[in-house]
């Protein structure tokens, strides 16, 4: 979402880089450094993946035509809303990694966004959204 100009994380109303600032607020010294916040993220990646390998497995939810579908059967509705929110938040604390990262590497997450962005038209302008390789 574009507002004046800067990225906002549309559901917080605030900016990713007030977003970084504010959740960098939570951060040890001992834990603000590229090692950590990398395995961090790793972690919780995996922690995400887990949920939705269990998910499956207890079939709250399936895969189909590459969208996660969650079960409507009434009497699982608590374990999917449970399953649901445990979800968004592993997504959470991988951003929260993905903006450690980017503090310690001194790069703001507005600007993170923006480049992303800019080489994403860039690539759909000519035409190599899809393929192969970083600089494509």
């Amino acid at each position: 979402m574009e507002n004046n100009g800067k990225m906002e994380a549309c559901c917080l109303g605030i900016t990713l880089n007030e977003y970084q600032r504010r959740a960098m607020s939570t951060c040890t010294e001992s834990s603000h450094n590229f090692a950590y916040m990398l395995n961090g993220l790793g972690g919780e990646y995996g922690e995400l993946a887990g949920k939705v390998a269990k998910g499956i497995r207890k079939g709250l939810l399936e895969i189909k035509d590459n969208r996660l579908i969650l079960t409507t059967d009434i009497d699982k509705a608590d374990d999917t809303d449970e399953l649901f929110a445990g979800i968004i938040a592993e997504l959470g604390d991988c951003l929260w990694f993905i903006a450690g990262l980017c503090d310690v590497l001194g790069i703001h997450l507005n600007d993170l966004g923006r480049q992303n962005l800019d080489k994403l038209a860039d690539r759909a302008q000519r035409g190599v959204i899809v393929g192969d390789g970083d600089n494509r």
